[in-house]
């Protein structure tokens, strides 16, 4: 179970690392690029924008995959909880079963003794 969530926080790091990357290497790009001071701020905030809407669609993914995985954890919680239950109970059943016989056994014999005290006697 460590190694998943170890992967899954290595993989929002690494798209992190890539929104940081495309976001510099478009801002120099475009301070580098010969255009005026107004196209270089208009295509600045377009890519910022795209970056910020890029970001909020991972952003989104990711956490529509975490309530996923989520989700099927607690599946399994709940289906564990009912296995452990059913052993549990099944077992309480058998300990019954096995005291009742005990019960009936030592009774016989103390019947038995009893009758076999009489007989000598």
């Amino acid at each position: 179970m460590g190694s998943e969530s170890e992967n899954k926080s290595c993989a929002g790091a690494v798209t992190l690392a890539l929104f940081a990357g495309i976001a510099i290497g478009a801002v120099i790009g475009i301070l580098f690029a010969p255009k005026s001071g107004q196209q270089t701020r208009k295509e600045l905030i377009e890519k910022g924008e795209k970056l910020v809407d890029l970001s909020r669609e991972s952003i989104g993914d990711f956490m529509e995959k975490t309530r996923d995985v989520t989700r099927a954890g607690k599946q399994k919680i709940e289906e564990i909880k009912m296995k452990g239950e059913e052993i549990l109970e099944k077992g309480s059943k058998r300990i019954k079963n096995t005291a009742k016989k005990i019960k009936d056994i030592v009774k016989e014999g103390q019947t038995a003794a009893k009758e076999t005290e009489e007989y000598l006697s």
